[in-house]
């Protein structure tokens, strides 16, 4: 098994998170916009590209805001181990385009407020517990690591 880093981005603009809307066999879910590094690709480069892709608006990463480490087994596939690193982004002032390319489970997505995150179903739950220091603190945190 080996791991993959996985570019996530918090994106806010006037109160409200951009997220992707999901559903899967769980149910619906939101999660943070972003996705798989490539092969060459910096991590920068990852969430900008990752971003375009799923929401068609155009970012710019101002810094690492937390690092978020999960492993779950029982995976058809084997175990999956993935390395989240949580950017704080700015949105360009350029119009916004359609997706290009979505993830697996997502349907749409969506600005919702950003006092309301601590409640909704943002995946994963680490990230959701913990986005106001992710938002706020202006250091890098380690918010954990989970092994399912």
């Amino acid at each position: 098994m080996s791991a993959r880093n996985s570019a996530k981005a918090i994106v806010l603009s006037r109160g409200k998170i951009l997220v992707n809307r999901c559903v899967s066999r769980f149910g619906e879910y939101y999660a943070l916009p972003g996705g798989g590094q490539r092969t060459g690709e910096m991590l920068t480069e990852t969430v900008r590209r990752e971003l375009l892709e799923e929401t068609g608006y155009t970012v710019t990463p101002i810094r690492l805001s937390g690092i978020y480490e999960r492993i779950s087994e029982g995976r058809e596939d084997g175990a999956n181990h993935k390395i989240y690193f949580i950017f704080l982004c700015k949105l360009e002032d350029v119009p916004c385009r359609a997706p290009t390319q979505r993830d697996r489970f997502q349907i749409g997505r969506e600005w919702i407020d950003v006092h309301s995150v601590r409640t909704s179903n943002l995946f994963p739950r680490a990230i959701r517990d913990n986005i106001g220091g992710l938002i706020g603190y202006g250091e890098t945190i380690f918010i954990g690591s989970e092994k399912e």
